[in-house]
């Protein structure tokens, strides 16, 4: 590929909430510039999301099972890019590469091992587009947690807005991001929509609760919460990663309750994680809590948080004229550029990685 200083780029996201695709046409150089040109997201429908959810409970180390299901979602992602491109009448003649994060089905970085569906060669051969994936992969071998990968795109949206703010982000799984004596911090913290979600499908085969408004008229079970809070992810130091399904034993417990309780509880998961990094002396100097992704429309969540802690500013990203449902999307097509340059995707104090790493595989479409 032709070396430049900035690349028009596709970012694909498919996230730990499952729920759908987020599709970024940007203009970046993966340092100080990015340029949104086009961006969409697309819902799937709950038998595609059931589809996604229930490979988990599968025993992927069967190679033909694996191949099958990694058939299935590029089939999914090739259908939404294909739909993607044609809405807004994108060439391809335009675009330098496509930057792709897989659908992540299991993260265990403890046992080096990580897997997101979604198969890199098929897409770059069905579009005749090179493609860049496997971010996490490099991070992962080489002592990470390998998530977040994204810290990066974080900290300019950081520095662009606010130095001393921390970005929060509210997908299946709640992370941050923020700089502390110079230095860029991630972590995950907790599950957010996720735990949320499969509730709401338990209980009425409806992918989310709007505004959290279930939540809100149910009672938290501080017996369960108690559970949650004596997990062992809430003693081991930043920066840690979480799967989707590294609470599922209190969903078992939680769809015993009345819905509302459930969610209302499930909810209060996240408000703790939140409360509890911002305590953290790493907050010490923060000023403003960013929130960005699907939970950030959760108002029950955000009114709860807001409401323990008064000596600092909330806003959520589209404040700023970002658009959160699809900033991650934004986020591979800058990290991409990082990948192609070589530059560093993740550090001991995001991942945990041993030394400062760049990440991603480059997969060439052969014209």
């Amino acid at each position: 590929m032709k070396k430049k200083k900035n690349y028009n780029v596709i970012g694909v996201m498919t996230g730990t909430s499952m729920d759908g695709i987020d599709i970024s046409y940007c203009f970046t150089d993966g340092l100080n510039k990015i340029k949104v040109l086009q961006e969409k997201g697309y819902i799937y429908s709950i038998s595609t999301q059931n589809f996604i959810k229930k490979i988990k409970l599968n025993n992927l180390s069967n190679k033909i099972i694996t191949e099958k299901y990694d058939k299935k979602i590029t089939e999914i992602l090739i259908y939404y890019l294909k739909k993607f491109l044609k809405e807004f009448n994108i060439h391809k003649e335009k675009i330098d590469f496509i930057s792709l994060s897989g659908q992540t089905i299991i993260h265990m970085p403890k046992k080096k091992f990580t897997l997101q569906l979604g198969s890199p060669t098929l897409i770059s051969k069905y579009f005749k587009l090179n493609v860049i994936s496997d971010f996490r992969i490099k991070d992962i071998l080489n002592g990470g947690q390998g998530a977040p990968i994204g810290s990066y795109y974080h900290k300019l949206l950081i520095k662009k807005i606010n130095p001393k703010s921390a970005i929060i982000n509210l997908g299946g799984v709640a992370n941050f991001s923020l700089i502390n004596k110079n230095k860029l911090i991630s972590s995950d913290i907790g599950p957010a929509n996720a735990i949320n979600d499969d509730l709401m499908y338990h209980f009425f085969k409806k992918k989310f609760d709007r505004n959290g408004t279930l939540a809100s008229e149910g009672m938290k079970n501080f017996k369960i919460t108690e559970l949650y809070k004596k997990n062992s992810f809430f003693k081991k130091k930043f920066p840690k990663s979480l799967d989707r399904n590294n609470f599922y034993y209190l969903f078992k417990k939680l769809k015993k309750l009345k819905p509302s309780d459930a969610l209302s509880t499930s909810n209060n998961f996240t408000i703790y994680s939140i409360i509890k990094l911002i305590d953290h002396k790493i907050c010490k100097n923060i000023n403003e809590i960013i929130f960005t992704g699907g939970g950030r429309k959760n108002k029950y969540l955000l009114r709860s948080v807001i409401n323990l802690k008064k000596n600092i500013k909330f806003s959520i990203i589209d404040d700023y004229k970002f658009n959160g449902d699809l900033l991650e999307a934004q986020m591979f097509a800058y990290i991409g550029v990082r990948s192609l340059k070589k530059l560093i995707l993740s550090t001991e104090s995001t991942t945990g990685v041993k030394k400062s790493t760049s990440g991603g595989k480059l997969y060439k479409f052969n014209y």
